[in-house]
């Protein structure tokens, strides 16, 4: 439930201001600030949260995104200027604390890098996130259209709220603070060997698939049904889903960067059929199609995660991964919407399949560099 918020607020928030105008530049951009905000808050509350702990991170965050999501609907609805929108909306992003990063760290806590139980809980972890972007969408557009907007995103606040005070409660779980001395002098976790190459791959991965879902939901809509938005992007949510039930479910020898190298090989590629869809079952079966390669792609990155990163600061790491990959949903979010208004949605779908193969790329060149390392590894434990 604390999670939810992830599928619904990007969509929410597009349809809260497209709705009334058809226009997709302004609404993208709002849409936009609130992911960049995501990502930009998600690193600082996983260090509060490795430093001060999950409950006092949690709590706060939901007092503050309680009196955000206030002002963010009161400036809305009082037609209030752009920027003071979109400042709003990045706050809002920034104040909502990600669960699925501090649960992931629970588990990592629970069970050492390697083990069977983490790998069965990282695919349940990304069977989770694919069942809330397969639901929010549909409940977002579902709200948006028939009943209210507004009231599209306050769900996504109520739900965020009861989501993580049920977290607040769950200390026995929460992982140990470190000691102030594991503190002292460290680096940040995305500075990393490795690191910077993981996150600009996620960056792109994000950068694909916000782009893609604006262009989703203006295709709808010059096909004819702009109703159907939320099962279109809810099918790419079921195609990634069912690939985390299948990839989590097979015992895996290959090295973490070769996996990932692989999984994003086919993530690269498949957004290309975005470009041949003509009608709208073309496009739910396109958007199905690629979201099977979605999931173990995070899979894998979370995977070698776990080899780049002490497991003192895995709440930082993984917000990290998180956080890069909502900066780049965001940014391609807010950069398509202009583009789609002047070019049309089909033509722009080039954006998505660009930054697609940007991932692939960059994830070979991931590899390449951490060759010498798995050979080490492999040499030692020889």
């Amino acid at each position: 439930m604390s999670r939810l918020f992830v599928g619904i607020y990007p969509l929410a928030l597009l349809l809260l201001l497209a709705l009334p105008t058809g226009q997709y530049g302004k609404a993208a951009l709002v849409s936009g600030c609130w992911t960049i905000g995501n990502a930009l808050g998600s690193p600082v509350a996983g260090m509060a949260a490795d430093r001060f702990g999950q409950y006092k991170t949690l709590l706060l965050s939901v007092v503050a995104h309680f009196v955000l999501a206030a002002m963010t609907l009161g400036a809305v609805a009082l037609d209030s200027s752009l920027a003071t929108t979109l400042v709003l909306a990045l706050l809002l992003g920034a104040s909502v604390v990600n669960t699925g990063p501090m649960t992931r760290a629970r588990w990592a806590a629970m069970w050492p890098d390697g083990t069977p139980e983490r790998s069965a809980a990282y695919s349940v972890e990304t069977v989770l996130d694919e069942v809330v972007f397969a639901i929010g969408p549909l409940l977002a557009a579902a709200l948006a259209i028939e009943v209210s907007p507004y009231l599209a995103v306050a769900s996504a606040f109520l739900l965020t709220a009861c989501g993580g005070t049920w977290l607040l409660f769950q200390r026995r779980t929460e992982p140990p603070r470190r000691p102030p001395a594991a503190r002292v002098h460290r680096r940040l976790a995305a500075r990393y060997p490795g690191m910077p190459l993981l996150l600009v791959l996620l960056l792109a991965v994000g950068a694909t698939c916000g782009s893609a879902e604006v262009l989703l939901v203006a295709r709808t809509g010059e096909l004819g049904n702009p109703g159907g938005a939320g099962l279109v992007l809810a099918c790419f949510a079921v195609g990634s889903g069912v690939s985390a039930v299948l990839y989590g479910a097979r015992t895996r020898t290959r090295p973490a960067p070769l996996r990932l190298a692989l999984s994003a090989s086919a993530f690269g590629l498949l957004p290309v059929l975005y470009l041949t869809a003509d009608s709208f079952v073309a496009l739910m079966a396109c958007s199905a199609v690629n979201g099977l390669s979605m999931a173990p792609t995070v899979i894998n990155a979370f995977h070698l995660l776990d080899e780049l990163v002490p497991v003192a600061i895995q709440t930082e790491g993984m917000n990290w991964v998180w956080s890069s990959l909502s900066l780049g949903f965001g940014s391609g979010t807010a950069a398509v919407g202009r583009i789609a208004d002047e070019m049309g949605s089909r033509a722009t779908f080039l954006l998505p399949v660009l930054c697609a193969l940007f991932a692939a790329a960059t994830a070979h060149l991931l590899r390449s560099r951490m060759k010498p390392r798995v050979a080490a590894e492999e040499l030692k434990t020889s």
